[in-house]
């Protein structure tokens, strides 16, 4: 038997979209619990469709005409908002869903919507005053009660509509540090490199091809060295449908000196060798000659010269 200690059980209680409910309404309808990478829109949405339905077939025996015609109105309605999608945001419980019976941008709750239209939004406004962030069972508010019994719901049928909202999307950007080993290296590549560019160019190592050739090793690693810890912007979805990106702009700047600095070395050292080659081309003759010999006859001959 497996055991979860409770703080998990509550934490995962603190995400459900509903007290009653959890998140009955999303699992039935795609097979799966909602996580951070779902829409906050879909998920209320998907609550609300489903207990729409789960109203509508209840049974209905135990009511009068007059609630039963109000009650068919109500859920009308409920529709009606649904489709409209323009729902409250909870932004000031950070990491916990909780109802927001109307937010500050004038946005109003499944319930509260019902409540407005039926009996205006005077009376919705000063229940948002005593409990905006309550769940309607522990409201207590004998209103409440009587607009449900007019309207053929049980509280806990009021409940059971009622979604708790999660905090709005965030974005935030963070950018992170240059790993020391990085930074070591890259100076120690880069100082060789640089040095050996110098070297290059100065006619004193002109003719020393030992140099370009450590050029060519030096500069392909620094290019290695380079290309390999480039990195990616990382983006995290968030419970509440936002992002948190790390970016790795410091880094991949390093990343492209380092690479150009490579790059700058390995063309300067092959330019070297090939000039180094022409130069001792130049430097090394070799003439074909004929001269006679003690019978008159022509005899060949095969001369080498090096000049310093």
């Amino acid at each position: 038997m497996l055991c979860f200690p409770a703080t998990i059980f509550a934490q995962q209680k603190l995400q459900q979209i509903n007290i009653i409910l959890h998140d009955q309404s999303y699992l039935a309808t795609f097979g799966a619990i909602p996580d951070e990478t779902t829409s906050e829109g879909l998920r209320i949405q998907t609550h609300l469709f489903y207990v729409e339905q789960l109203l509508r077939n209840a049974p209905t025996s135990k009511l009068n005409a007059t609630q039963k015609a109000n009650r068919s109105v109500i859920l009308d309605m409920l529709q009606d908002y649904i489709l409209a999608g323009k729902f409250p945001t909870n932004k000031d419980y950070p990491g916990e869903r909780r109802p927001c019976f109307i937010d500050a941008d004038g946005n109003i709750c499944a319930v509260g919507y019902l409540l407005e239209q039926t009996k205006g939004r005077e009376l919705a406004e000063a229940i948002n005053v005593k409990h905006q962030y309550d769940f309607l069972l522990d409201m207590n508010e004998p209103m409440i009660e009587a607009w449900a019994k007019e309207y053929g719901l049980t509280l806990e049928e009021c409940a059971m509509i009622q979604p708790a909202y999660g905090n709005p999307p965030s974005y935030e950007t963070s950018y992170a540090d240059i790993k020391t080993g990085y930074s070591v290296s890259s100076a120690v590549f880069g100082g060789a490199n640089f040095a050996i560019n110098l070297a290059n160019l100065s006619n004193r190592f002109k003719h020393n091809s030992s140099i370009s050739y450590l050029g060519l090793i030096a500069g392909t690693g620094q290019v290695i060295l380079g290309a390999a810890n480039i990195k990616k912007t990382y983006v995290e979805p968030m419970i509440n449908g936002g992002e948190v990106t790390t970016s790795y702009k410091k880094q991949n700047n390093l990343s492209n000196i380092n690479i150009a600095l490579g790059v700058t070395t390995i063309v300067s050292s092959t330019l070297n060798l090939v000039i180094n080659k022409k130069n001792s081309d130049k430097r090394n003759a070799f003439n074909l000659y004929s001269y006679p010999n003690y019978n008159n006859s022509v005899t060949m001959g095969l001369s080498f010269t090096h000049r310093m």
